[in-house]
């Protein structure tokens, strides 16, 4: 352990390398988060480490903290309660607030390691080791940066395999990023693309450090589920509404209750309660009236989960009340979750201590309830995403790569960032992707003869490499039915593109059939090459109004199926930055792009 002047890290390590040692925690700072000249000092320090084979954690750290045999390498002040919950940070803070919190709330912790600038052992080392680690039921990660991301991955995919994750990330907004860069001098990615990262990797995300705390609460009670439906069991309407209104945030659902949950009900409560989900079991509920409506509904197949709420009035008895509700969950359903909140303070404490100590998740607020089931509810929903695996081929034949390839490179070398229509479909079809025929044409004969080659009905566009958004200068004609109609809807093209950019470069006017199948959309399909995550597909709402709708999701590729071996940091399912896929051509001169048009 390494807490020294910046100025002597560097001797200490050589020191240390001659005696033998070969790990080190280096809490010192000063290095890659302060600038040009800490980052030179940091690549001398790893230099130097790496000499005498010596693995560091750190610098500019916490230190780790390994509660079951006693190791505590930090300078926190209080000390971390044994449990099975992990936490790995970028943030020494994050881990002081974290460890302050746990005990009054009788969380427990496997293992908590603060990274630094994680200059050598980072995330994908750290998640391999809890991955398999007995002593680690769930992880929490706060992560500010990515230095590798194929070793993140990896050793996500491998850890949300086996257990659940939840990751806080920071710096979704550009101040954001700029501020975690002078933290820890990490490279961030889009937020957009993160988020795919983690669902393809089985992984769930936070959003706020609240959120952390409400995933902290519910994971370290080791608790699953099945599928997304919850009950909630209220005392009161407003607290229910509240609930009602999160779940509906974050796409909870609220599932009608069963004829004969609703007949049970009308026979144990009050004729005045609800009828619906939220169950209001109204404000002068007794105890046996809380475990009387907890069993039924727990008993209820379209419940996957119950959020029982209190709000403290002058009949209610909230330490009678959280015994009915325990009681009732032992007897009758233990695998489905029940979570609990007794809103208030004073009155309340004793059934909320009473609640963990029976490891039943509590919260304070009604909103923290809802986000911890949710996190619950995305883990079950990301383990399949997890499981997801490219299925074969239908047409058997191999694709023609190398054409594809030759096209790209032709693009690229002529200085372009763009393929013309030709081009992308000339790519698709190598990949046996089915396209509508398209015919470049230079002169309105052409423009006829092609369009009697293809078929009547047909759509004439400007093509130019200096124009990616053919409708933004009137550059597209729909639905040309006639041979007279080719002729001046080919000279208003021209005229058009003229007028809206005269110095535009135009290669001719295209000409295509109208599709003639069913039910057609228009779809956008992109793929991006992101610095951090490599290959990223986007997919959505196509057409002139796809960058105003924002209708699109994003999502990393599968990855490969290895023989049936679970994924390792050779099949991680996504591109080392910087390396080319197999299908796409060596991209130079600062990482430009060969967009394809759309389709």
């Amino acid at each position: 352990m390494v807490a020294a002047p910046t100025s002597s890290v560097i001797n200490i390590i050589h020191q240390c390398g001659a005696n033998g040692v070969n790990s080190m925690i280096i809490h010192t700072a000063g290095f890659g988060e302060c600038g040009d000249r800490g980052k030179k000092l940091e690549k001398t320090l790893m230099e130097t480490a790496r000499h005498h084979g010596i693995h560091v954690l750190g610098p500019n750290c916490l230190g780790l903290i390994r509660p079951d045999i006693g190791l505590d390498t930090t300078f926190l002040n209080t000390q971390a309660p044994k449990g099975k919950l992990a936490l790995v940070s970028q943030s020494g803070a994050l881990c002081t607030a974290i460890m302050d919190w746990a005990r009054p709330h009788k969380m427990g912790f496997s293992t908590v390691v603060s990274l630094g600038n994680a200059s050598d052992i980072d995330f994908g080392d750290i998640l391999d080791y809890l991955a398999v680690d007995s002593k680690t039921d769930a992880i929490l990660l706060y992560v500010e940066g990515i230095h590798d991301s194929r070793s993140f991955m990896s050793g996500l995919r491998i850890a949300a395999n086996s257990k659940p994750v939840i990751v806080l990330k920071v710096g979704r907004h550009q101040k954001a990023v700029e501020a975690a860069s002078t933290h820890t001098g990490a490279m961030l990615g889009s937020d957009q693309i993160f988020d795919a990262a983690l669902e393809r990797a089985g992984a769930v995300r936070a959003m706020t450090f609240g959120q952390l705390f409400a995933a902290a609460e519910i994971l370290s009670t080791n608790r699953r589920v099945n599928g997304n439906n919850l009950a909630i069991v209220t005392n009161g309407g407003g607290p229910g509404i509240l609930a009602t209104d999160r779940a509906i945030d974050l796409g909870v659902k609220l599932p009608s209750l069963q004829p004969e949950t609703i007949a049970t009900l009308d026979r144990e409560l009050p004729p005045f309660w609800s009828h619906n989900n939220p169950v209001d079991i109204l404000g002068d509920a007794p105890p046996e009236r809380y475990g009387k409506a907890l069993t039924a509904v727990l008993e209820d197949k379209n419940v996957d989960g119950v959020l029982t709420l209190l709000s403290p009035q002058a009949m209610s008895k909230p330490d009678q009340v959280a015994v009915e509700v325990i009681n009732a969950w032992k007897k009758k359903n233990k695998k489905k979750p029940v979570l609990s909140c007794w809103m208030g303070d004073s009155q309340v404490h004793n059934a909320r201590e009473a609640f963990s100590a029976n490891r039943l998740p509590t919260f304070v607020t009604p909103e923290r309830a809802i986000e911890a089931f949710a996190y619950l509810s995305r883990y079950q929903l990301n383990q399949r995403m997890l499981l997801q695996t490219p299925g074969s081929l239908s047409d058997s034949r191999p694709p023609d790569a190398e054409g594809a390839r030759l096209i790209i490179e032709a693009a690229l070398s002529e200085g372009r960032n763009m393929l013309s229509d030709t081009e992308s479909k000339a790519i698709l079809s190598a990949f046996h992707i089915r396209c509508t025929p398209t015919l470049m044409t230079r002169t309105p004969t052409e423009a006829l003869v092609a369009a009697e080659s293809v078929g009547f009905p047909v759509v004439m566009k400007i093509c130019s490499a200096q124009i990616s958004h053919k409708s933004d200068v009137h550059g597209v004609k729909n639905n040309i039915l006639s041979a007279l109609d080719v002729r001046s809807a080919f000279k208003a093209l021209m005229d058009d593109t003229h007028r809206a950019m005269p110095d535009a470069m135009i290669d001719g006017i295209t000409v295509e059939p109208v599709a003639s199948t069913s039910d057609t959309r228009e779809l956008m399909v992109g793929v991006k090459h992101d610095d951090i995550f490599g290959p990223v597909i986007a997919f959505g709402a196509g057409g002139t109004m796809a960058e105003v709708l924002h209708d699109s999701a994003v999502a990393l590729p599968p990855p490969q199926p290895s023989a049936g071996k679970p994924p390792d940091k050779q099949d991680p399912g996504i591109q080392t930055p910087g390396a080319v896929p197999p299908h796409a051509s060596h991209q130079e001169g600062g990482g430009r792009e060969c967009h394809t048009a759309d389709i």
